[in-house]
């Protein structure tokens, strides 16, 4: 198994949404539950697409994660919020490949990547992204 790759910088992100932690989101040994990264990158998930004026779940597409990676880099612990960064790595006919980072300042706690597919709401169907939606998307690709 070979490692992970190196955290993208900080400053590669072009966009940011702000969590908390939660006692909820610790574990039995007191720090952060990976269950609960999965879930901070989730909220910059669904705040990109927002800001983007693509909600995941809009009434006549949405975007469903179809693969979700996770490099766990240090622990998280309460009290404390996370910066959650996210940009666009690739864009398909009807994916996009967005890189994600938690960051607590400047240490990065947590990277990964997600594949978003735009379906058709009725049929489930993958749907190609249209012009005006790719060259939102270009304008943050990672820096």
């Amino acid at each position: 198994m070979s490692a992970p790759a190196a955290p993208l910088p900080r400053a590669a992100y072009r966009h940011w949404r702000r969590d908390v932690i939660r006692f909820a989101d610790l574990d039995t040994l007191g720090h952060v539950n990976n269950v609960a990264y999965a879930t901070f990158l989730e909220t910059g998930r669904v705040g990109f697409f927002a800001d983007l004026g693509e909600p995941v779940d809009g009434d006549e597409r949405r975007w469903l994660a179809v693969r979700l990676e996770i490099d766990y880099r240090r622990q998280l612990v309460l009290p404390g919020a996370v910066d959650i960064g996210s940009s666009v790595l690739d864009i398909g006919r009807t994916s996009v490949r967005l890189a994600h980072g938690i960051f607590t300042g400047d240490a990065c706690a947590a990277s990964g990547e997600c594949v978003m597919v735009m379906v058709e709401r009725a049929s489930g169907r993958p749907l190609p992204i249209p012009d005006d939606i790719r060259v939102r998307l270009e304008a943050l690709r990672c820096t």
